[in-house]
């Protein structure tokens, strides 16, 4: 299938996705009236994060692409990672550790709207930044350490257990965020400076899935 007027699946799972991000903010909100709702919290943050990895699947496997999935997509990556960093930073979900929480969330928001002015740059000229697998890795790191520090704010044994191993994907992810952030200016350096690259030119179809999931680098 190719592009349709119609709203894709994919972009409907965006959708979904961007609906669920309140409602994890809700749940956060409320874990003062009972103390497990944490987990609540957490399993709502799994589910959308699962739907960033299906919504790009069937897009790729079935070419379901369109205009509006490209904008959405993007914006529900990166608002679900924020909401993520910012709940850690308030709840202090990193004890052990003090301020942890809030240097590797500035260092990843950071990187984030640097890699995004380099795409704005990239699109005047007419150029499409190919997707990196160091960004991958980042996206993937981030996931999985802010799904387990969310599962962890308890102070039973299992639930701190379950904290040190988020801790040490955060770290993973904040390590790849500065080594992804680096190796994609380094690429890119030609075109931040002006001066004239040659880029590889891509099919347009795989081209294109490329733009719609180049966020997740």
């Amino acid at each position: 299938m190719g592009k349709s007027a119609s709203m894709t699946l994919p972009t409907k799972i965006t959708i979904v996705r961007l609906i669920m991000i309140p409602l994890i903010l809700v749940c956060y909100c409320l874990q003062t009236l009972y103390k497990y709702l944490f987990i609540i919290t957490a399993v709502l943050f799994i589910i959308a994060s699962m739907t960033d990895y299906l919504d790009g699947h069937i897009a790729r496997k079935y070419n379901m692409v369109s205009d509006l999935g490209k904008l959405l997509d993007p914006i529900a990556d990166k608002v679900l990672v924020a909401a993520g960093l910012f709940i850690l930073v308030d709840g202090n979900y990193i004890p052990e550790i003090p301020y942890m929480e809030l240097i590797c969330s500035v260092v990843i928001i950071a990187r984030e709207f640097m890699i995004g002015v380099l795409r704005q740059v990239a699109a005047l000229k007419g150029v499409a930044l190919a997707a990196d697998k160091l960004g991958k890795i980042k996206t993937a790191t981030t996931m999985f350490g802010l799904t387990f520090l969310l599962c962890s704010a308890n102070d039973a044994p299992v639930f701190k257990i379950i904290r040190y191993i988020g801790i040490v994907f955060f770290l993973l992810a904040t390590l790849f965020t500065v080594i992804s952030g680096i190796n994609y200016i380094v690429k890119n350096s030609q075109l931040l400076l002006g001066e004239k690259q040659e880029v590889k030119v891509e099919p347009l179809e795989t081209n294109t899935q490329d733009i719609e999931k180049e966020d997740k680098e």
